[in-house]
């Protein structure tokens, strides 16, 4: 197959006219006249613009597929819409089974009455667009067996009225409670996420956590695999497990922590505080990340840390740096892999001093643009006098570590028009925008060097044959494995 129009390689060929296809790898990249007289017999298709394939770098793949039956709260910051959006799906839905909703932001935690007012019958969990808080009705805390005298886990928290009694609404890891009572998602929903994703004109995502991989293992082995899928293990169930390759789908390849929470949820962990006094919330201890990171590490996993605030962030580093010189593992020997080792989820909130830091140590950066768009007026809230150490995307350009951009569905939906309007057109700072060309580096190249995958994220011969297709800027197709998907 003989594709023919602006080939944006990656390389250091930039762009072509031409890149043939044969099966499931690149075989040649040039003109089209040179192409096209070295295989007369190949089918011909043009496309206005063939890239490498797209990458989304940071998805929860299992619950993208869920939520895409879930009650859609996006852009909702007022809790009586968010009520009236669940009284019309509760008007639909027999009585007693569970409506789902996520996507909100508000700018106070609401009470479980509103809720109960609007769907009597029903029980109720809708979570907000970062997902590190919840909001439930009475027959959810009910079913849930969430009390006066429910105790708070060490890693979240019931917000509680005067009295002592439940709201309604929990942080963090308060929803466990819930989790706990909902009906359980599975193989079919980790199968309709990674599905949406390929129509959408990815070849490979990044999952980050809060899917068993016995999941994708059943779908790799079946051949069901729909992209390239980068897998970080979650940190409690990771020991027992081999990294590496199961077919050419599926690479298990990381251990995931979580430092901290997010600012929609005031959770975000901060080294100045929050209007209320509050400073947010460490989640995973110290010493844990320390023990399990360091057997991680020797055991040849990468470590992947989310880390949203300022102090998240600052104490990651600290980590890592502690990890340089404790943990035994073994340094990747290609120069373009140094930085493989520790890698930064959202890297959302950099204070100045630790910016620098960040110069001097091997990490990838793996980042939302995406999440600017509706963050930007919380940190306009939270973070007053802070705007500038919030999404730093220059500044972090600059660095010269790999950067891989990703959506983190279901928080945002992954659409990569989004990541690129919030890069180009910086809705805090436009000193910190980038131009479109890295914005489609950190989807492809630099996606895929955060993965390990040194031979994906560009168009050269015997490489994968995975490609996006483009016209008038849209996503009209895709390449995978060498199979021509169109829309």
């Amino acid at each position: 197959m003989l594709l023919i129009g602006r080939v944006v390689t990656q390389t250091e060929r930039g762009e072509v006219e031409a890149v043939f296809v044969d099966g499931g790898q690149i075989g040649d990249v040039g003109s089209q006249t040179e192409l096209s007289a070295r295989y007369p017999r190949a089918q011909k298709l043009r496309i206005e613009r063939i890239t490498p394939g797209l990458h989304d770098a940071h998805t929860h793949p299992q619950m993208w597929g869920e939520a895409l039956g879930m009650v859609d709260l996006s852009g909702i910051t007022d809790p009586r819409q968010a009520a009236d959006r669940v009284a019309r799906r509760a008007a639909e839905t027999p009585a007693g089974q569970w409506i789902r909703g996520a996507g909100y932001l508000f700018a106070d935690y609401p009470h479980k009455d509103l809720l109960d007012a609007a769907t009597p019958d029903h029980p109720v969990f809708l979570q907000s667009r970062d997902f590190h808080s919840g909001w439930a009705n009475s027959k959810a805390l009910e079913l849930a067996r969430i009390a006066r005298d429910t105790p708070d886990p060490s890693d979240g928290s019931i917000v509680r009225d005067g009295a002592g009694e439940a709201t309604g609404y929990l942080l963090e890891r308060a929803q466990d409670y819930l989790h706990e009572a909902l009906p359980k998602s599975g193989i079919a929903e980790l199968e309709r996420g990674l599905k949406d994703l390929a129509q959408r004109g990815f070849t490979a995502t990044h999952h980050m956590g809060w899917s068993p991989l016995s999941e994708a293992e059943e779908l790799a082995k079946a051949n069901r695999l729909p992209v390239r899928l980068w897998w970080a293990m979650d940190k409690h169930n990771w020991r027992g497990t081999t990294p590496g390759w199961r077919g050419d789908s599926l690479h298990v390849a990381a251990v995931k922590f979580f430092m901290d929470g997010a600012l929609g949820s005031r959770t975000a962990w901060t080294l100045r505080p929050y209007p209320d006094g509050s400073l947010g919330m460490a989640l995973d201890d110290l010493e844990l990340i320390r023990a399990e990171g360091r057997a991680a590490l020797e055991a040849g996993f990468t470590l992947v840390t989310h880390a949203i605030g300022s102090r998240a962030v600052h104490e990651w580093l600290n980590l890592v740096e502690w990890f340089e010189q404790n943990a035994r593992h073994t340094r990747r020997p290609e120069p373009e892999l140094k930085a493989l080792t520790y890698r930064m989820e959202h890297a959302q909130h950099i204070a100045d001093a630790d910016l620098q830091r960040l110069r001097n140590l091997p990490v990838t950066l793996s980042m939302q643009p995406t999440h600017a768009l509706e963050d930007a007026g919380l940190v306009r809230h939270h973070l007053p006098g802070q705007e500038h150490e919030a999404f730093r995307l220059r500044e972090l350009w600059e660095t010269g570590l790999p950067m891989a951009f990703g959506s983190d569905a279901p928080v945002a939906k992954p659409v990569w028009e989004d990541n690129l309007e919030a890069s180009l057109r910086h809705p805090l700072n436009p000193a910190q925008s980038l131009t479109e060309a890295e914005v489609l580096w950190a989807h492809t190249r630099g996606a895929a060097l955060a993965a390990g995958w040194l031979h994906h994220g560009l168009i050269r011969p015997e490489t994968p044959a995975d490609l996006t297709l483009w016209e008038n800027g849209k996503v009209i197709g895709r390449v995978f494995g060498g199979v021509l998907e169109l829309k």
